[in-house]
This record gives C-alpha cells, structure tokens and sequence, in this order.
C-alpha cells in the first residue's frame, strides 16, 4: 500500500491506552495486507494459504503462529475450549464442517486408520465350507465356453454382430418394451 494511516478504536474520543494502539497496529497490519493482495503482490497470499492448511487440518499451534495476534487468537480460543480439540468451538464437535470434512477425505484416501494397513495382509486359508462352494461351481475350459456360446448364438434375433433389435436406436420404446418382455427360449446344456 502506498498510504494507510492508523487508526486506534479510542480516535478522537480520547487517549488511547495500550491495548488500542495494539488493536490499531492490527487494524493497520490487515490492511496494509489486503492491500498487498490487491494490488497482486507476489508471495502476499503465502501466509494465508498456511494459515488455510493450518486451519483445515485443525492445527491450532499452526493457526495461532500464522494469526496477526497470537495471544489474543489462542486467548479467544481458550475463552470456550482450553483444550485444543479436533473440532472448532462454533460448530462443536458434532457439527463442525471442518472435522466432518477432513474425516471424509481421510476416508476417501483409504488412510482412515479402521481402514488402512502399513503392509498387504495375507488372507487366512480357505475354509472347507469355502472349498466346498468352490468346488460346486466348477471349472469351464475355453472348449466348452465356446460349446455354450455358440447354442446361444442363433437365440437372438438380428443380424449377426449387430446390436439386440431393442436397442434403443433401433425400436422405439413401445417395440423395444415388447422385446424385452418375449421369453427367449431355455437353451439346454448336454452334460
């Protein structure tokens, strides 16, 4: 900023007393700030992104250090919670946007820790129900794939590689409807 004049909350009331030159110093140190971003000075905006981080990872020590008053930050904060918490007192902790969110992102990142693990986990062996189940359901060769994908071939109507006559590009809805309501004949597989 080229000029800014400070100003104390006490101007022209009276003679400020310490704790209003300090607010003015503040008042004085924002402004000149914003100015700065204003007029696009590069590097204005680092301390605010920090201070952003700091703020949405709910690092309080962060978002004192980074504040334009330290003291009265933590002395504000300490006013509803003496503690320095995973929540912000606004909201509390049920409510806060800011723990909700990061909770959701530490869970979309898989790093949640009821969802997360340092090293890959061998499973446990299989069960002899496990076994069992598998054993029913059998193993088809590429031979008998091919076997059962040719009886189905000649059950669909149209042209062969073409789409289903009720794709949608092809019947409009009443003929694409009746189409799929037909009953395409069982096809048997020889043993």
């Amino acid at each position: 900023a080229s000029m800014l004049c400070y100003v104390t909350p006490k101007e022209h009331l009276g003679l400020p007393k310490k704790d209003d030159v300090k607010q003015g110093c503040i008042a004085y140190k924002i402004a000149a700030h914003a100015s700065d971003i204003a007029l696009g000075i590069p590097g204005t905006r680092d301390r605010d992104d920090e201070l952003t981080k700091a703020r949405a990872a709910l690092n309080w020590e962060k978002h004192f250090e980074l504040s334009f008053d330290p003291d009265t930050a933590r002395a504000l904060h300490d006013e509803d919670l003496d503690v320095d918490t995973d929540f912000c007192a606004m909201c509390g902790h049920d409510w806060c946007s800011v723990r909700i969110s990061k909770e959701i992102t530490e869970f979309l990142s898989g790093n949640d820790e009821a969802y997360s693990w340092d090293n890959a986990k061998v499973s446990n062996a299989l069960t002899d129900d496990q076994k069992q189940i598998l054993e029913q359901r059998g193993v088809l060769s590429p031979e008998e794939i091919h076997k059962l994908a040719a009886k189905t071939q000649g059950t669909m109507q149209g042209e062969a590689d073409a789409p289903a006559p009720c794709h949608s590009d092809l019947a409009d809805d009443t003929d694409a409807r009746q189409l799929q309501e037909q009953r395409l004949p069982v096809v048997e597989l020889d043993e």
